[in-house]
């Protein structure tokens, strides 16, 4: 083998691996084009999920205002009530003159609520 035919198959070398070279950056490239509509819809969904637990927590905040507001309104109607019952003993007082025993259990009921509240 004299120094054309060395210098020839180092040349013939260097052109195959300067050919794998491009086939295996055009394979990466064809890869990367074939990921990106799966890496576009990956990063979209990310947010969204994202968005949907900023919205939880904030159903969760709702839903904490909601049980506040039930507890508030269940006091107010209890004190409803006991005004109510005392309003119906007055009348009854009122009206008979002699309902003295329901008028005390009124008044014990509403100071009882009063000095809870």
């Amino acid at each position: 083998m004299d120094f054309l035919e060395t210098v020839g198959a180092i040349a013939a070398v260097c052109g195959c691996i300067t050919a794998v070279g491009a086939v295996v950056l055009l394979i990466v490239a064809i890869i990367k084009k074939a990921k990106a509509p799966n890496d576009k819809q990956n990063e979209r969904l990310d947010a969204l999920e994202e968005k949907l637990i900023e919205a939880g927590r904030r159903i969760d905040a709702h839903d904490q205002y909601f049980k506040n507001d039930l507890l508030r309104f269940d006091k107010i109607e209890n004190g409803n009530r006991v005004v109510q019952r005392a309003l119906l003993a007055l009348l009854s007082h009122n009206i008979d003159g002699n309902d003295i025993e329901p008028m005390r259990r009124a008044k014990q009921e509403l100071q009882d609520y009063l000095i809870e509240q």
